[in-house]
């Protein structure tokens, strides 16, 4: 299975022809994908700000067809460890990018995202790009 980023989940949406045939080949694949808590909320945010709450049904279908993995106590743990990891190295990343590497990894899943450059200074979490 593969954990899915915003950025892949958003170009989903928006019919963008390589996501779709990514997202097509990983679910003949893997029979069902998954995303993270903290990746829903990002995208229900985003309809949210944009006052376009017709977004809001094409959202709930495809959180309905994906395996949704929550921020809970381990990935809590996890995510601290990486925050001050890359404070150490004083190296910034969004909180919202650490939380949703640290479900990923404590998951045991590779994160799906065009964002290589940016999750890239986490050892740890296995990155595909399309």
């Amino acid at each position: 299975m593969v954990c899915i980023d915003t950025d892949i989940l958003i170009d989903f949406l928006k019919q963008k022809e390589y996501a779709v045939k990514k997202i097509k080949e990983l679910k003949d694949i893997n029979n069902f994908l998954a995303t993270t808590s903290v990746n829903s909320f990002e995208l229900f945010r985003g309809v949210i700000k944009s006052e376009n709450i017709d977004s809001i049904k094409p959202l709930n279908v495809l959180f309905s067809s994906l395996k949704i993995y929550n921020f809970n106590l381990s990935s809590s743990k996890k995510a601290a460890e990486i925050l001050e990891n890359l404070k150490s190295k004083g190296e910034l990343l969004d909180l919202a990018d650490i939380m949703i590497a640290s479900i990923a990894i404590t998951n045991d899943e590779p994160l799906l995202t065009n964002n290589i450059n940016h999750f890239k200074r986490i050892p740890e979490l296995k990155l595909q790009s399309l």
